[in-house]
């Protein structure tokens, strides 16, 4: 006859299998948690990447066109293809800059959709060199909120013979895809 021995019997579920798959399940659980903050990161940084060329090319378009047509701020409005703020490259039109926060007033999305800015939030304005503002629209950012994301561009130019900051501020709600 067989003798059976009790206690060498194999076991599905010993302790040092439960050990080891709690170890597992943990290092598993700290390498997503690991990789999605790495992913989160990424998007954002992508975001604010694309952010950017739309902040050049609006604050290009700013001082160096005058806008098609030229001379919208008197004939086409708000029906205008583009818009600049130049009488000349890098010098600036009061009439447009005038004309131009007479729209931002009037219709805000409108107005920054048309600008360039599409689902981003924009804020314009033009000082003088000791900080004193001629010009300002758009919705400016809240910079003390954590949660959002702001970029500047500054360019210098000239308006009445005088140097002026063109100051263009993009912004959006962080984790709000564009």
């Amino acid at each position: 006859m067989v003798e059976k021995r009790k206690g060498l019997r194999g076991q599905i579920f010993s302790s040092e299998m439960m050990v080891s798959f709690s170890v597992f399940l943990g290092a598993f659980i700290i390498f997503l948690f690991v990789w999605n903050t790495m992913y989160n990161n990424y998007v954002e940084e992508q975001s604010d990447n694309k952010m950017q060329v739309v902040l050049i090319g609006i604050s290009d378009a700013a001082v160096m066109s005058t806008g098609d047509p030229s001379n919208w701020d008197v004939v086409s409005g708000t029906d205008a293809n583009s818009y600049g703020f130049a009488s000349t490259r890098n010098t600036l039109s009061p009439s447009k800059l005038y004309t131009m926060q007479e729209y931002f007033a009037a219709n805000y999305t409108d107005m920054k959709d048309k600008m360039g800015a599409g689902g981003y939030d924009l804020y314009i304005d033009v000082m003088d060199t000791e900080g004193s503002t001629y010009y300002s629209f758009g919705s400016p950012a809240d910079t003390t909120n954590l949660s959002i994301s702001a970029i500047t561009a500054e360019r210098l130019s000239l308006m009445d013979d005088a140097i002026v900051n063109l100051r263009v501020q993009l912004w959006r709600v962080k984790g709000r895809s564009i």
